[in-house]
């Protein structure tokens, strides 16, 4: 966006035809404010190794000026306080820009969909095997913009049907949720590793269960060396920070992977980690990583192996060896334990309903024998 930009109020029309709605523009705190949170990715489309740009600036390439004013606006507000929430929808919206531009033309992108072109984009989707739950995020994502709009006033209806658009959802544990894997595949994936840096990373996603966020975010300055432990400081949701112990052998791996890293000549702190260019790894870099250290350890489906995959692997182990559902939620950051069991709901489930029900059937030994084996 145009730094120089003044702070008047100006118009914001999506439709010509219709009578412009005076909108404040965001004023330079706010857009700051939203820069910093969404920081930097990679351009889509763009070959890997490409440089980094500042998401708000992807945003402002992609969409119309007055849009992009609105995009600031809502991702600024208090509802979207999280800072993965802010990035997801950020990166959505791009992937909602990239679609409309090539495959209906159009661009730059502004709130001007139909349905009819929403039921286009979902069976395109659909057609590509995209996940449901995937799907489900970006129409939440568009939905909220214009809900958004329109709350400004703005004349904007949202294409996204109920009846047509909505995907079902199941809860708890299904093909849509993360792969799990068990701890063989975790060190055979460990044995594969070429470098110091795909180990510390497997490493850190694993033991600690940690979120790709916390990691990619994760600065120097955040390590802490208390006694024999190392603690690291990593931001969860909602934007809080917590402090988590390092296996000993990951405490090992990063001491030696900080002595051979990339130098870091970019501004600001020193990221804890970083791509083989010395920029800060994002969450596409270790997905990619990630499935290419499960195609080495012979994984099947290693396209299914996802960041998510480490830390669901990892509550999925220490549910099976007795720990409870509150420590693994103490383990894996969640404000509520009912999330906790999205992870364990359909692990072994056959086999407890099964000792469940052989429980409560200690009940039918009152049933008379010769009902039980009539003559």
């Amino acid at each position: 966006m145009d730094d120089s930009a003044d702070d008047t109020p100006g118009p914001l029309a999506f439709r010509p035809a219709e009578a412009a709605v005076e909108l404040p523009r965001p004023d330079g705190t706010t857009e700051a404010a939203v820069r910093r949170t969404l920081g930097q990715r990679r351009p889509l489309r763009a070959p890997h190794g490409s440089p980094m740009v500042d998401r708000l600036d992807l945003l402002a390439s992609a969409l119309t000026p007055e849009l992009t004013a609105l995009v600031v606006l809502w991702l600024g507000g208090t509802r979207r306080g999280s800072r993965d929430t802010r990035i997801a929808y950020a990166d959505d919206l791009l992937l909602w820009a990239d679609w409309a531009r090539h495959d209906l033309g159009r661009e730059p992108f502004s709130l001007d969909l139909h349905r009819g072109e929403v039921t286009i984009w979902l069976t395109r989707q659909q057609d590509a095997g995209a996940a449901v739950s995937s799907i489900s995020r970006r129409l939440s994502t568009l939905s909220s913009l214009y809900s958004y709009a329109a709350s400004w006033g703005l004349p904007v209806v949202s294409p996204i049907s109920v009846d047509d658009h909505r995907p079902r959802i199941e809860r708890g544990r299904r093909a849509t949720s993360a792969r799990v894997l068990e701890p063989g595949q975790i060190m055979a994936m460990l044995a594969a590793a070429r470098d110091v840096r795909d180990a510390l990373v497997v490493g850190l996603l694993f033991t600690d269960a940690l979120r790709v966020s916390g990691i990619c975010a994760a600065n120097d300055e955040d390590r802490r060396d208390e006694g024999r432990r190392t603690w690291l400081k990593v931001t969860v949701k909602g934007g809080t920070t917590k402090l988590v112990p390092l296996d000993t052998t990951v405490a090992e791996l990063l001491d030696l992977y900080i002595v051979t890293r990339p130098a870091w000549t970019g501004p600001g702190p020193a990221p804890l980690i970083v791509d083989a260019s010395g920029k800060r790894l994002d969450r596409h870099d270790v997905t990619r990583m990630l499935r290419r250290l499960a195609r080495a350890a012979g994984i099947p489906r290693p396209e299914k192996v996802t960041p998510h995959s480490m830390r669901a692997s990892a509550a999925t182990d220490q549910k099976r060896r007795g720990l409870a559902a509150e420590d693994i939620q103490e383990l894996t950051m969640h404000a509520d334990v009912r999330t906790v069991m999205i992870y364990l709901d359909n692990d072994g489930r056959n086999e407890r309903v099964a000792a469940i029900t052989d429980d409560l059937g200690r009940v039918m030994t009152a049933v008379p024998q010769h009902l039980r084996r009539p003559d």
